[in-house]
């Protein structure tokens, strides 16, 4: 927006500066958007009008200028608050990262010293199973035996 407004200024103040004509001694005057200025080369009021139209466009230039500046250091002052936010959220990852390695080296200890008896565990229960395939098998043959005592009986 300020840049359309300064390139449209920049092109009005540029077409009063050009329809500035060169004047001779007489009295010629030049149009500047509705206002009349005398560009007399020994016309004292028409070298006043434009010192003033030059220091107005100096004016809204300085203007312009300063309000583009003051945008672009908002957005670098903007930048480094996120900077400074993305920052700290890194150095909490960090941290929990940090924390997150510790807790595993513990686990990885306390895993070593149960392994023992972990494997104790395991023997135990396949010492149940071949328990329970025995007991399975003895029930079988006790079945076995139970039904040749009936029929011996019977005899």
């Amino acid at each position: 927006i300020y840049y359309n407004e300064y390139k449209s200024y920049l092109r009005m103040e540029s077409e009063k500066v050009d329809n500035i004509d060169t004047v001779s001694d007489s009295n010629d005057t030049s149009s500047l958007t509705g206002t009349t200025v005398e560009a007399n080369t020994g016309d004292k009021e028409g070298n006043e009008k434009l010192a003033k139209v030059s220091h107005e466009l100096f004016d809204k230039l300085s203007s312009y200028i300063q309000t583009e500046l003051s945008g672009t250091k908002d957005t670098y002052a903007l930048l480094q608050e996120l900077n400074e936010i993305t920052l700290n959220q890194y150095r909490d990852l960090s941290h929990s990262t940090s924390q997150i390695k510790d807790n595993l080296k513990d686990l990885e200890i306390k895993y070593k010293l149960l392994l023992p008896y972990l494997e104790q565990i395991n023997q135990i229960d396949m010492s149940v199973a071949s328990l329970e395939q025995a007991t399975i098998r003895l029930d079988a043959y006790t079945k076995v035996l139970e039904s040749k005592f009936k029929k011996l009986e019977k005899r």
